[in-house]
């Protein structure tokens, strides 16, 4: 089985990629035994260290599963769920990425209105906290600390919408999109604009503004959608040096 050797930085996800790539493409098909970690440290030119890390990565997506004393198999159903069908789905072209934004659009903008009219005082404390982490990590220009804020922040109004269904295809959708939008914040100026977004999206729900949430959140996602856009538009050698083909 012909890998393509990793040569850049965080290489687990590259092995991630690509093995993931073989399972949508139905190279490796539902319950075909992976080769050893030895074996596929060989073939990616990676350390065993990293396989390991792939394969728990690759595990928790629901696409791989260790069986003890036997190997790694690929899942024998690995689309059961919305995370999965998404994680086979998505590619890192345009069309791809822009179309997730589209479904991701009416679900956050649904879940903000929910959080809105339906919010506890602990619930919109927490939103807060990640709408003020997400502000100190802009000024620190902490790319690593925005993305928890930032996950944290979408999250807690996931939950705050008090709708399971709601909550959990934002969650997938936004687990798809992770490393792409972590592409926009490494963009000069897009943290201090989306902490901003943050803020003015916390306010509303906690004052119950369910027309002013909805306003606010749709302005936030169509800005990360726009970002995407324009940062795909620009040299293939500028966005492998920024580190979307690592994505």
């Amino acid at each position: 089985m012909d890998f393509q050797s990793v040569l850049l930085t965080r290489s687990y996800e590259q092995v991630v990629q690509q093995i993931r790539d073989r399972i949508r493409d139905g190279v490796l098909v539902p319950g075909q035994k992976l080769p050893t970690e030895r074996e596929l440290a060989e073939s990616f030119g990676v350390s065993r260290g990293v396989i390991r890390e792939a394969i728990k990565v690759l595990g928790s997506m629901g696409l791989v599963e260790s069986r003890q004393g036997s190997g790694t198999y690929v899942c024998a159903n690995t689309v059961p769920s919305i995370s999965r069908a998404l994680t086979l789905s998505v590619t890192a072209e345009e069309r791809s990425l822009l179309s997730l934004f589209e479904l991701r659009e009416p679900i956050e903008i649904a879940c903000a209105r929910l959080a809105a009219a339906r919010r506890t005082p602990e619930q919109v404390e927490s939103i807060r906290h990640f709408a003020d982490e997400s502000a100190r990590a802009a000024d620190l220009d902490d790319v690593e600390a925005f993305g928890r804020a930032e996950v944290g922040f979408h999250g807690t109004i996931g939950e705050a919408a008090t709708s399971p269904y709601l909550a959990t295809v934002m969650s997938a959708v936004r687990d798809v999109q992770s490393n792409a939008v972590s592409l926009v914040v490494r963009i000069v100026g897009s943290m201090e604009i989306a902490s901003g977004q943050h803020q003015q999206i916390a306010e509303a729900i906690a004052r119950g503004d369910v027309e002013r949430a909805s306003d606010a959140m749709t302005a936030h996602v169509r800005y990360s959608a726009d970002a995407v856009r324009q940062f795909m538009m620009r040299p293939q050698a500028e966005q492998t040096a920024i580190g979307f083909h690592d994505w």
